[in-house]
């Protein structure tokens, strides 16, 4: 309540204040005002001469100091260190800025004013930013949003969420990139704005550069490009100039590359914009350095040494040390190499930069072993693998209490394995036992026959009943060691039925699990009331399942087959499910190419398939489709996954990308999408592989894709419900008395 009145004058001031020049507003103060007015008026001409006249804006930012001196606590105080921060920011005094904005915002947060909080916030965030101190930038950018957020400001938050998913960016985390990026994107396309807009496309295309979807990165930089003219902002044109060269050099063409930065450079030179013209030269150095022109590239990179130093950029200054100890490597000149690489290990351990650090000990591995140094090579190596593990151990793993229970599963059968193993072998001692007693019985029987003969025949009968006795004695031990044994064999058996009951329980608590993440079918009956699904697991958990959401105006729907069946192929469908969510529900995605895409990507991540050389290939196949009715189009992207489209009386097959989703195996992935336009009556078909793989028949042969198809397209006209039943009982007869091969998942919907 004690900031309210404050804010309100403020606010008051403001409207009337920007309808009236600065002269009227500093005669305002050579009048007989209040204290608190005089206050506003400061504040006001401090925010008029920002951006003209930032000495004039120091001078009266230091008088609403001077008037405040009595309450360094107070909002007017506040906002004077704020536009102090502005002052020293813009003469490049980055310590004095940090010093003066961080005073404002710790001020404003007592006072709970939640707009000098957020533009305090804010200048942090981009400060920190531009120092490459980005955990600490991230902090301040998370911050201010939820203060956007409080008071509404779709503005800030569209900038905010362009700046953290700058910071992710940087960081190399993609996926929480990607998201901010669209939800920034997706507010500006609310309140039709196009300034800024560039930025963030220019950062989308950034990250699918990084994840090799090149073409993709192209349609997104270009776009940048076009809309940063149009904006006309110097820095930005040039920052996708860049970009764009970044693009041309990672494809090969290395005569566009270093057209474009030049292209660049001149943009920078005539703005004289220090911080361009450094990576700008960085860049033309890594194009000469391309073309094996060392010469070149090691004049360009000292030039952009050198300014990257007077702008205090420390993230290039790491950079161009990995290029010029690259060069120095080349040379022979390998002290300077060792130099120049610590050098950047150090600023990278500064800033938190793991992907330079991977990069600079891997490349120091490499030198000390050139150089015949094995335990220096043997240290940075190490290193280089730790940090590679560290960085794979960031992203973020989804579903782990759902996997914990398969995982328990899959202990308690190799439990059960050691039991059995166990049991066999007591078997065994067991049989050895009665074997070895029958015949040690039998060999004492016959040796009291001999001495009974050699003896005395008179005495035969007394030493046969004394024969008799022993052998009772005999049969009697036997016996209680039967019984011992049969004891221990019920227990055994007691054991193992207990076990297989625990493990059954547990593969259908699993079960459970597995569909409670399944789409329920009312839900998508009262979207898509002509629907089926046919859904049959091999064995009680699934490797198949299929995914339903509603984006904004658009149908999703998608049929995934992953690797193996049973337990494993549980394990999958879980981390795939939750990685489906995460990437379209929580970011509200719409481009099934790009899900796909980052699908992909998210499951090598997690599975750390990029690794090692010897990394699992785990993966999936995929079917995804959404749909807009409105424009009545249907938007798919397939991954071994096809999809059957029958309209017109003809049953048409899309096919799908050859690539499967998440193995290594495959290099140089691209997930295309393709768009069909549907009529009435349209019906749609997905299916996994498992029907047609299904052995049965007279013959004992695969059911066959051709057949598969055959049914599809013969049964179409029949009502969802006739199409269901029949495809239901045309597998359990073709069949017939065989085991299930595999899952199989089969989803059919009409389209009206």
């Amino acid at each position: 309540m004690k900031t309210l009145f404050p804010l309100l004058i403020f606010s008051l001031l403001s409207t009337i204040s920007f309808a009236q020049n600065t002269d009227s507003l500093e005669n305002l103060l050579t009048e007989d005002i209040s204290s608190s007015e005089k206050k506003n008026i400061l504040i006001q001409l401090c925010e008029g001469y920002k951006d003209s006249n930032p000495n004039a804006m120091r001078l009266y930012a230091e008088e609403l100091i001077t008037i405040s001196q009595n309450d360094t606590t107070s909002n007017s105080y506040a906002w004077a260190q704020y536009y102090l921060g502005d002052y020293y920011y813009l003469i490049d005094d980055f310590d004095n800025t940090e010093k003066y904005f961080q005073s404002a915002y710790d001020i404003f947060q007592n006072r709970e004013n939640s707009i000098g909080a957020l533009k305090s916030a804010t200048s942090l965030a981009n400060i920190y930013f531009f120092r490459d101190r980005y955990k600490t930038a991230l902090n301040f950018a998370e911050s201010g949003l939820d203060l956007a957020y409080e008071v509404n400001d779709k503005a800030a938050q569209s900038n905010l969420l362009a700046l953290i998913c700058d910071i992710y960016t940087y960081m190399e985390r993609y996926n929480l990139a990607i998201q901010h990026c669209v939800q920034s994107l997706k507010i500006k396309e609310e309140m039709e704005i196009k300034k800024g807009k560039e930025i963030t496309l220019n950062t989308i295309g950034l990250i699918y550069q990084e994840l090799g979807t090149y073409e993709k990165a192209k349609e997104y930089l270009f776009d940048a490009l076009v809309l940063a003219k149009e904006n006309g902002e110097p820095y930005n044109i040039a920052t996708t100039h860049s970009n764009i060269g970044n693009y041309y050099l990672a494809t090969s063409n290395v005569e566009s590359a270093l057209e474009s930065f030049r292209s660049a450079m001149k943009i920078d030179s005539a703005s004289q914009d220090k911080t361009g013209l450094a990576y700008s030269f960085f860049d033309i150095g890594k194009v000469y350095l391309s073309k094996n022109e060392n010469d070149k590239a090691l004049t360009n990179f000292r030039k952009a040494k050198k300014l990257a130093k007077e702008q205090n950029m420390p993230e290039l200054q790491a950079r161009i040390g990995l290029e010029i100890g690259e060069i120095s490597i080349a040379r022979s000149e390998y002290q300077n190499a060792i130099q120049e690489l610590k050098n950047s290990v150090t600023i990278a351990q500064k800033i938190n930069s793991s992907g330079i650090l991977k990069d600079t000990y891997q490349k120091l591995s490499k030198l000390y072993d050139k150089m015949g140094d094995k335990n220096n090579a043997l240290i940075y190596m190490k290193l280089f693998m730790l940090e590679s593990e560290r960085k794979f151990k960031e992203e973020n793993i989804r579903s782990i209490a759902e996997i914990e229970t398969l995982y328990n599963i899959e202990k308690k059968e190799k439990e059960i394995d050691l039991l059995k193993k166990d049991n066999a072998i007591k078997e065994l001692q067991a049989e050895k036992r009665s074997f070895f007693i029958i015949t040690l019985s039998i060999g004492l029987l016959l040796l009291l026959i001999l001495i009974i003969i050699l003896y005395n025949r008179n005495k035969l009968k007394n030493r046969a009943n004394q024969a008799l006795n022993e052998q009772n004695i005999a049969i009697k031990e036997q016996k209680q060691e039967i019984e011992t044994q049969k004891e221990e064999l019920a227990e055994t058996s007691s054991k193992l039925s207990d076990k297989n009951r625990q493990i059954t329980d547990s593969i259908i608590y699993a079960k459970q699990i597995q569909d409670s993440l399944l789409p329920q079918l009312p839900t998508i009956k009262k979207v898509l009331p002509e629907s089926f699904i046919f859904f049959r697991p091999r064995d009680i958990v699934s490797g198949d399942f299929y995914w339903f959401a509603q984006i904004e105006n658009k149908i999703a729907i998608a049929l995934v087959d992953c690797t193996g069946h049973g337990v494993p192929g549980a394990f999958m469908t879980i981390l795939a499910n939750s990685l489906l969510n995460q990437i379209v529900i929580e970011t509200g995605i719409t481009s099934p190419d790009l899900i796909v895409s980052l699908l992909d990507q998210k499951i090598q991540q997690n599975l750390h398939q990029q690794q090692l050389e010897n990394a699992n290939t785990d993966g999936l196949d995929i079917g995804l489709v959404l749909i807009d009715r409105k424009s009545k189009k249907i938007e798919y992207t397939g991954a071994k996954v096809p999809l059957y489209v029958y309209q017109n009386n003809k049953l048409e097959i899309i096919k799908p990308n050859r690539n499967s989703v998440g193995s290594t195996q495959q290099t140089d992935k691209s997930f295309g999408k393709q768009e069909v336009n549907f009529t009435e009556e349209c019906i749609i078909y997905m299916a996994s592989d498992g029907f047609q793989d299904q052995f049965g028949g007279k013959e004992n042969k695969k059911y066959m894709k051709s057949n598969f198809r055959k049914l599809l397209a013969e049964n179409a006209v029949k009502t969802i419900k006739e199409q269901q039943d029949y495809i239901e009982n045309e597998f359990i007869k073709w069949r017939g008395s065989n085991p299930q091969t595999d899952d199989v998942l089969l989803i059919g919907f009409k389209l009206k």
